[in-house]
């Protein structure tokens, strides 16, 4: 026999009423004693945010992949030209958002290079 759905998944009911019984269920594990494993379903997700390190070698094999002088993508990134060749120097760390956005950049090519193209008109 098929077990009833909890009743935070019962059908008819309004997201608050479902939200509230949720909670009410997790309450009374909570009382119980119980591991909440047995009674709720548990999900843990792990995610890797931190962005890989650009070394000059990367910073310059990004530009070359997107076809821009340091000019345009300096532009793109929102920094000067100057940071961006110390950058390509090795003479200045990368920071943490311009490694998100390289990330994005090696990850998505046809998409930014579409951007930068769009830009430049």
């Amino acid at each position: 026999m098929k077990k009833n759905k909890a009743p935070a998944m019962k059908t008819g009911l309004s997201l608050g009423d479902r939200l509230i019984a949720g909670l009410e269920s997790v309450v009374e594990a909570l009382e119980s004693g119980e591991p909440l494993e047995k009674r709720l379903t548990i999900r843990t997700v792990k995610l890797d945010l931190d962005p890989r390190a650009y070394g000059p070698e990367e910073v310059r094999a990004v530009r070359a992949r997107l076809g821009a002088s340091q000019a345009v993508l300096a532009k793109f990134l929102g920094v000067s030209v100057p940071t961006l060749q110390k950058w390509e120097q090795g003479k200045r760390a990368v920071p943490t958002i311009a490694a998100r956005y390289l990330d994005d950049v090696q990850e998505f090519p046809d998409l930014w290079t579409r951007r930068m193209q769009l830009a430049a008109k």
